[in-house]
This record gives structure tokens, C-alpha cells and sequence, in this order.
């Protein structure tokens, strides 16, 4: 990666969401790429369009023989062809986050955003208040950022944000210069053993800020507050429930009925910095949005440029995206996988719908969370007024046999939810066409392939 002279990097499971940034990432820093997956999607055509080679299959003649590198995902196993390939050709092997971590220690001011939740969000913010600062980031990001019509963004700067991601511990690759600490909460435990392991693995994270870095750390998360005790380097802390933090948000209220956001001051000190007026609605992103404010001054931002990149955020893809109406009822995608994701979803939805109803089709991500977290997702999907629950996507995961979407539709209709079991989206599109009204929300959860149901919707 030092040397002048690019080489060509091929990746196995490109279409994934991170993996997708940083091929994308290493195409715009000059690199040849190629990739191959075995899901068809949007991103596949995407990534194809910006003249990258993308495999529909995975094969070993997949692995040319001018490349020097080969990156892969954790999803990807042990016995995949091109990996066999390229080890008997004795090619440079590398896992997606090793790899992230080259791209993070190639930048002065590198910042990662960790957490349970919110990181897409988050890193999205910063991103938009740096780019109204003019610092010109390079951008790692989960989800597509309208603002850049990209997960990427490859600049020339000192700069670097990207998400942290938590699973497999893939963090503990990266050496940033600042850090952001969301929450932490039981999740991912099909690797971690529980939530103390969890904790244990953010500690190691967090001690790897140099003494001249920063770590933003959220006040109003006692697990995060616990991780930072690990920490070496300057903490600022960040708040929307108190003022005993560095930065908080106080006189938060909805905007006017009907719009979709959230107004509130952030203050720095005790002291009222500036009025901040947010397009994305929910608690959750107000406290996102404080979180990114936080880290910007500690980057050098001054308070026009954090009010200006706040208030030009309009979300992320699949993060309450706005996809259109059918019948006068809002239809919203949201990537929310975890319980309290979707509880603070439907929050925000609830904002957005009032009296109105709000229908969420909502599809578990793997079978090992959906049985984890079922009496958690009962709860989480109570705000809705019907829901819809589809098959469970199993992303790497074989069917155990002991869950179901169906199951799951059972279980939460013995808890008083009003659901049904679909598998077909065809069918779940003509049931929500046949029963939204104006005003209604339809919402679709889920981090698979749930959002299928919109193209058959609108």
C-alpha cells in the first residue's frame, strides 16, 4: 500500500456494506479491483457501473493473474475457491478489517465511530460537518450518504472517518487518533460469550487512542462510561438526558407537525453554542448528532460549520429513508436489526404518524439473534399498530430449525401484537397497497433483504 506503483486487489464478498466502501475506496485511490459475491443487488450494479470487475459467482479463475492482493469477509469460508486459489499462488491474503486498518493508519487524523448502534448515522454527521468545514475527509461510512452519492469518499486531506464495526471484534484493527463510544449493549453473540466479553473487547479499543487524541464518549451509556476508565488519552463526554456532560442537547422539541426532524440547543459547558435544527427525526439521532458535534470541535470545526453540516444531513441509505407514498402513507426503509434499533425507529415513526397507523414489516437478521433477542423484539415492535413479519434472512448462518419468521409471528401474537406471517414480499406489497391510508407510515426493518418489499410497493 506504500508503494507508488498500484496494484490490483480483489475482493471476495465485495457487495457488502463495508466491503463495498473500501473497494470502492481503493478503485478511487488509483488501485486495480475486481470482487465477486453471490448476492445480486443494487450495489453489485453500482459498483460495476464505476467500471469495477464484479464475478456474479465465485471461482478461481476469478483470481487474474495480476493480482496482488486479496481481501475477504468473515462470511466468506475457509473452503471459497479463489481464497484456495490465491493461497496455492502464495497471493497476499487479508481480512476486510486488517485491511480497514491499513487504509485508518495511512491518515494523521483518523476518527472511528464505534458502538451497538447509531454508527452509520454518526459517522454521516461528522462527515457533513467536516465537508462544511471544508477539511476535505476521506469517508468510510455503512450505508449510502446522499451528500457524497456514496458509502466512500477518497480525498487527498490528513483526514479519515469511517465506522468501527464490533463484530469479530474487527475494531481492534484499527489505530485511530480520535474515537466516538455510542452505546454497547448484548449483540453479535454468535462470537461474543456475553456482554462483559463485549465490554472487554471496547476497553482494548479504546486504549489504543494515542495521548494526543480524543475519545467522545457518550454520558447517558453506563457501559461506555465504563470503557472509557481504559482510556489514556483526553475524554469528552457528550449528553441528551442531563447536563453533566461536556456537550449536551437541551430545549429539544419536534419541529412543526408534520415535518420530519427534531430542534434542540447543543450547549458546550453549560454554555448555549448554537440552535441546531436536525431533518431526521427520533431521540436517538439527536444524541448521534451531539456526538458528532462533540468530535468536530476536538477536529478544529468552528460552531457555523457544525450548525451548517447538521443541518445539511438528510439521513443515510436505509437509515429512515424516506422512499415515497402509496396511498398518502409515508413509506420509510430502516436498516434496524437489533431490538433497541427498532424500539427507537418506531419511536421516530410514531413522531411521524401521530394518530395515524404505522405498519412495519420486519424481517430478523439471522437466526442466532432472532432467538437471542425474541422476548427483546417483542417488546421493540409494540409501537407498531400491525406487523408484518417475513422470513428470517440468514446471512451467514445455517437454519437451525429451532426458529422461524413464522414462529416469531406466533410468539408475538401470544404477546398481544396484532402481526402476520408472509414470506412472499409480493403478497406483504398487496396487503399494505390494499390497507394504508393517508397519514400512515409503512416501515420496513431489517438489515437483509426486507427493503424488496418497497420496490414491489411503489
Amino acid at each position: 500500500m506504500n508503494n507508488e506503483k498500484k496494484g490490483h486487489i480483489h475482493f471476495i464478498g465485495i457487495v457488502g456494506s463495508s466491503m463495498s466502501g473500501i473497494a470502492e475506496l481503493a478503485f478511487k485511490q488509483g488501485y486495480t479491483v475486481s470482487g465477486s459475491d453471490r448476492t445480486d443487488s443494487d450495489k453489485l450494479t453500482h459498483l460495476q457501473e464505476k467500471g469495477i470487475t464484479v464475478y456474479p459467482f465465485h471461482s478461481a479463475q476469478n483470481i487474474s493473474e495480476d493480482v496482488t492482493l486479496v481481501v475477504y469477509t468473515l462470511a466468506v469460508p475457509q473452503d471459497n475457491p479463489e481464497l484456495i486459489e490465491a493461497a496455492r499462488r502464495n497471493i497476499p491474503i487479508m481480512e476486510r478489517g486488517v485491511y480497514l486498518g491499513k487504509i485508518c493508519s495511512h491518515y494523521k487524523y483518523s476518527v472511528a465511530v464505534a458502538g451497538t448502534h447509531g454508527k452509520t448515522s454518526t459517522t454521516s454527521m461528522l462527515s457533513s460537518i467536516l465537508l462544511s468545514a471544508n477539511i476535505n475527509p476521506s469517508i468510510h461510512i455503512g450505508g449510502v450518504f446522499p451528500r457524497i452519492g456514496s458509502n466512500v469518499l477518497a480525498n487527498d486531506s490528513d483526514y479519515f472517518v469511517t465506522e468501527a464495526c464490533e463484530y469479530h471484534a474487527n475494531f481492534l484493527n484499527l489505530r485511530p487518533f480520535g474515537e466516538i463510544i455510542l452505546n454497547i449493549e448484548e449483540e453479535h453473540l454468535d462470537y461474543y460469550k456475553d456482554l462483559n466479553h463485549i465490554i472487554g473487547c471496547f476497553s482494548e479499543f479504546v486504549s489504543y487512542c494515542p495521548d494526543d487524541g480524543f475519545l467522545v464518549v457518550c454520558a447517558d451509556d453506563q457501559n461506555a462510561m465504563k470503557v472509557s476508565q481504559k482510556a489514556s488519552t483526553k475524554i469528552v463526554t457528550y449528553s441528551i438526558k442531563n447536563t453533566s456532560g461536556d456537550f449536551y442537547a437541551g430545549n429539544i422539541s419536534r419541529r412543526q407537525p408534520g415535518v420530519i426532524g427534531t430542534k434542540y440547543t447543543l450547549y458546550n459547558k453549560n454554555i448555549p453554542i448554537t440552535d441546531i435544527v436536525l431533518n431526521v427525526p427520533g431521540l436517538h439521532n439527536v444524541s448521534n448528532s451531539v456526538a458528532a458535534a462533540a468530535a468536530a470541535v476536538q477536529l478544529g470545526c468552528s460552531t457555523e460549520s457544525i450548525k451548517a453540516g447538521l443541518e445539511a444531513f438528510y439521513g443515510t441509505g436505509r437509515r429512515f429513508e424516506n422512499k415515497g407514498e402509496i396511498n398518502g402513507a409515508l413509506v420509510i426503509d430502516d436498516y434496524a436489526h437489533h431490538p433497541t434499533e427498532i424500539q427507537a425507529t418506531l419511536s421516530a415513526a410514531r413522531e411521524v404518524a401521530g394518530n395515524n397507523k404505522i405498519y412495519a414489516v420486519f424481517q430478523a437478521h439471522t437466526y442466532s439473534r432472532a432467538l437471542a433477542f425474541i422476548n427483546d423484539f417483542a417488546e421493540a415492535v409494540k409501537e407498531a399498530d400491525f406487523v408484518v413479519v417475513t422470513d428470517i434472512f440468514p446471512a451467514r448462518e445455517k437454519d437451525p430449525g429451532t426458529i422461524s419468521g413464522e414462529s416469531m409471528s406466533e410468539y408475538f401474537i401470544n404477546k398481544g401484537i396484532n402481526s402476520k406471517y408472509i414470506s412472499d414480499f409480493s403478497e406483504t406489497a398487496a396487503l399494505l397497497r390494499y390497507v394504508a391510508k393517508k397519514g400512515d407510515v409503512i416501515i420496513t426493518l431489517g438489515a437483509g433483504d426486507v427493503n424488496k418489499v418497497i420496490s414491489k410497493l411503489i
